[in-house]
Parts: structure tokens; C-alpha cells; sequence
């Protein structure tokens, strides 16, 4: 096949927020790399959170320019100003982290910034007409063009963001963790598409940590270590022992830690609670120093649960014994300061302000606590910061660094900073690992498991069969807004069981 893009010797400095080298370094994010993409191929990209992955193909997409290489395009010198030029010429980048305007609706989305004009006013006939072809075309016939984001799932709005990606035509597109919030029949109907695209000699730059979707969709793999490129194989000689290898450069062993010892003591009870007006109620608790895991589908209600529980969405009917008395009528703000923490899925919306620092981000939910007189201490604000980031091994050059400029891995150990930060008695913990490479999930369950040994009770959230069986000490397992499996023994935690329980 023919090579579509060539990426030569790509260097890239430690920069600052506009992309521009920062004066003096010496310090490389990227090392001459080299990638090349052919046509009609899906190209595995795969690192550890902050090998450069992302990195790269920012400077792909055009949202920073490289210091020193050059990038071919079907044989011509590539060199844009900025992600509109990047997408002109047929590149079209489906980011991790979702770049969606709540405010407006599906259709309105897809066409932002390229609005059609007709008679000196937005042509919104068409804008829904098109969206409507869109969604029909790529298979989503079940998706309203005039549903606002706000009121969609994190993996609708996923599907969002690929629709609107594909719109455009591309040549090229950069998928960069696209399945980390679907389903398991949204991953197959993306699949299929993806099939579909390669047929129509689309190329696809896949990015993912998930190993056992990369053999299934992947045509070639390359993998990035500390900002170098290591190793490109053809997926026939895919050996998933091999690739953690070339990712860390070390074996990984006993990914799960489990050392934690479970105490008799409820932290918290649930009773006859109802997540919605027609839902069955629930009934579940978590002792002290126990990670209980929340199995289920998308959609089965287990972040409904974890967000009433926490105070940010209602529930209808029932009560939550917390620590022995009842929890009634909880806010987000009476949670923290009771000790209760939620970790939610999506950190750019619920979690972080990407656009300030890392030492502000970490005394967000504690700044009472921190700082009772209600005048900030500068300097314990750093020295809290600096425990944290060492406690988590967050890489990066300072704590008054921007979490915007951070990797997903270490944005997401930034977020688990925070609330550790609050010193909860309960942690509620939604997708913890999501979108994070092999190496930081084995250090964020060490992190748990010690959490766990202090007497923490943790609530995990997670939709990675392997992960929820490993760390768990009990399953439920959610279908329609209630409990429809409880597993307490360890040897009956397989995925067959609790996959059967959510059908």
C-alpha cells in the first residue's frame, strides 16, 4: 500500500501553553520519532501515559508545531498553522477528552464553525438535514440531531465527536481512546464503521491502551517510550507480553494489589434507595477498608447511583446510613466535609480546571479544611501539593505547571490527588482507569489498595471486566437501575457470570 503520511525525526521540547519552546531547555517530549501511515490502514499508536503519544499528533493535527523534523502528506511537505488548516487538508482529530459545547444541541455541534449561510442567517434547516444524513450514514439512527450535549452520555457524546469527525471527509483520521466510555455493541458498531472507512481508503491512527481491541482493528502498531519511538510491528506478530514490555521496559507483574484487610464495620448503607421514579430500589453496602466494585452497562445506572449517593443528583425514595446515622438530603459540599469523595468519569467536566494549576486543583475540595481562617496559605498549599505529587509520581515540571498541559495519565492522578487531599472515609470512584496505560492502572491500584489498608471504603465503578475482578472484594451488578447480582466470593467473580447479569 501506499504511504499517505510520513513523520520524519519529529522533535518537540517542553513548551508552554502557546505551543512555543520554552527558552533555554534542554528537556524533549518527543525524540526524533518517525510514523508513517499507509493508505486504508489503521495504525496502532501505543505508550504510557507521557511517552508522547498525544504529542505527537498535536503536532499532527496542528495544534503545536514541531522544533525539528518534517512530515510528508501524500509525498508533500505538511506544515500547518493550526488545527482548521490540519483539518482542510483531511486531517481530523477525535481527542480523548471531548471538545463538545454543552449548551448547544448534536447538530449545532457537528457544523461549529462551519456554519452554512443562506440570506445573511445560519441555514439551521439544513444544519439539522445534513446532521440527520450524518448520524443515518454512519449507522446512529437512533440519535436526535436536536438533543443538546448536555443531555447526552459521555458515550453518546463520543459518538458525537466521531460523526462530527468523519463529516469532514477526512483522509486521515486520529482516534485517540475512542472506545473508553462505549459499550460493548457501540465498540462493535464503531468497528464496523472503522472496517467500512478502511474499505473507502480512509487511514486511521488508533490510540489505546485497551489490548484486547488492538489485534482486532489493527493493521500495524508502533510503540512510544519516553518520547522515542521503540518498536513498529505488523498485528500478525502481535504478543500482548511483548508490547507491555517494549511500552515500560520492564515486566509487569501482579497488576492487581490486593493487600488490604476488610473490616466488620459498614461505612455506608444503602436501603430501599431508587435511583428513578419506576426503578426497583437498591440495597448495597461497603465496609470499612472494602472495594466493592459496580459492574453493568452504560446506561445501567451505576453513576446515577455513586452521584445520588454523593449529593448531585436526586433519588426517589429510601435512605443512606453513613457511618452509623442517616445521611439525609446530601449536597456535594456536606459530602466533602463529611468525608465522602467521588472521583467521577469525565475529569475535564466534573473533576478538573484544566486551565488552572496543579497545586490548585489539589486543594480544591479541601480548602476549608486546609484553610479554616478562609485566607489561602500560599505556602501550605505548596507543601500539601508537593506530598501528593510525590505520594502519586504525577510527572511534571512543577506544581504551578497547568493541568491543561498535562498528560491524561497524570491529569488523572492529579484528580485523585485532589480528593485523597480531603481524607474521605469513602471513596466513590467512577471509571478510575480510564484512558490509562498498563503501567499508571498498576500504580493507581497500589495507590487503592493502600487507600483501602487505612480503612478507606472504596466504590469502584468500572466497565473492565479484568480490573473490576481483580480488585474487587465484593461485585454488585447493575441492570435497569438496580441490583441484579451480588458476588462475595472471589472465585465466582468471572466475566461469563457478570456478563450474563447485565443482559
Amino acid at each position: 500500500m501506499a504511504k499517505i503520511l510520513e513523520m520524519k525525526n519529529i522533535t518537540k521540547y517542553i513548551f508552554d501553553e502557546y505551543g512555543k519552546k520554552i527558552a533555554g531547555t534542554t528537556v524533549k517530549i518527543l525524540d526524533q520519532v518517525s510514523f508513517d501511515l499507509e493508505q486504508g490502514e489503521v495504525h496502532v499508536l501505543i505508550g504510557e501515559n507521557g511517552a508522547g503519544k498525544s504529542t505527537l499528533m498535536k503536532v499532527l493535527g496542528g495544534n503545536i508545531p514541531p522544533d525539528e523534523g518534517n512530515i510528508l502528506l501524500d509525498g508533500q511537505p505538511y506544515a500547518v498553522k493550526g488545527p482548521k488548516e490540519a483539518r482542510e487538508k483531511g486531517i481530523a482529530f477525535i481527542h480523548q477528552e471531548l471538545n463538545l459545547c454543552l449548551n448547544l444541541d448534536i447538530a449545532h455541534n457537528i457544523f461549529l464553525g462551519r456554519e452554512p449561510v443562506r440570506h445573511g442567517l445560519i441555514d439551521h434547516k439544513y444544519i439539522y438535514k445534513k446532521s440527520r444524513e450524518y448520524l443515518d450514514e454512519f449507522g446512529f439512527h437512533d440519535i436526535d440531531p436536536k438533543t443538546m450535549i448536555r443531555d447526552l452520555s459521555t458515550a453518546r457524546q463520543q459518538v458525537v465527536e466521531i460523526v462530527k469527525a468523519l463529516s469532514y471527509k477526512s483522509k486521515i483520521l486520529i482516534m485517540d481512546e475512542p472506545t473508553a466510555s462505549l459499550t460493548s455493541s457501540e465498540i462493535s458498531h464503531l468497528f464496523e464503521l472503522i472496517h467500512k472507512l478502511k474499505s473507502n481508503g480512509v487511514s486511521i491512527i488508533y490510540i489505546s491502551h485497551r489490548m484486547d481491541e488492538l489485534k482486532e482493528i489493527g493493521d500495524r502498531l508502533t510503540v512510544l517510550r519516553d518520547g522515542q519511538s521503540i518498536e513498529t510491528i505488523s498485528m500478525q506478530d502481535f504478543d500482548q507480553d511483548m508490547v507491555v514490555r517494549l511500552m515500560v521496559g520492564r515486566t509487569i507483574s501482579n497488576m492487581y494489589t490486593c493487600t488490604h484487610q476488610v473490616s466488620a464495620e459498614d461505612v455506608i448503607r444503602v436501603e430501599g434507595l431508587k435511583i428513578g421514579p419506576h426503578t426497583e430500589p437498591i440495597d448495597i453496602h461497603i465496609k470499612k477498608g472494602e472495594i466493592v466494585g459496580m459492574g453493568g452497562l452504560v446506561g445501567s445506572g451505576r453513576s446515577e447511583l455513586a452521584r445520588s449517593i454523593f449529593g448531585v443528583r436526586p433519588y426517589f425514595g429510601g435512605k443512606i446510613i453513613y457511618k452509623g446515622n442517616e445521611y439525609a438530603n446530601p449536597t456535594a459540599m456536606k459530602s466533602i466535609r463529611s468525608g465522602i469523595a467521588y472521583l467521577s468519569e469525565d475529569r475535564k467536566i466534573d473533576g478538573l480546571i484544566i486551565e488552572k494549576d496543579i497545586k490548585e486543583n489539589i486543594s480544591m475540595a479541601s480548602i476549608y479544611a486546609l484553610f479554616p481562617n478562609h485566607v489561602i496559605n500560599k505556602k501550605r498549599e505548596r507543601e500539601e501539593a508537593s506530598k501528593k505529587i510525590n505520594e502519586l509520581n504525577v510527572i511534571c515540571r512543577s506544581m504551578d505547571q497547568l493541568v491543561s498541559t498535562l498528560s491524561g495519565g497524570n491529569q488523572q492522578k492529579v484528580l485523585f490527588a485532589k480528593w485523597l487531599e480531603s481524607k474521605p472515609d469513602l471513596l466513590i470512584l467512577d471509571e478510575p482507569t480510564r484512558g490509562i496505560d498498563v503501567n499508571a492502572k498498576a500504580e493507581i491500584y497500589e495507590i487503592m489498595d493502600s487507600i483501602a489498608r487505612q480503612g478507606v471504603a472504596i466504590m469502584m465503578i468500572s466497565s473492565e471486566l479484568p480490573e473490576l475482578i481483580g480488585m474487587s472484594d465484593r461485585i454488585y451488578v447493575m441492570k435497569k437501575g438496580s441490583i441484579s447480582l451480588e458476588i462475595v466470593d472471589k472465585a465466582q467473580m468471572t466475566q461469563e457470570r457478570i456478563l450474563a447479569s447485565t443482559l
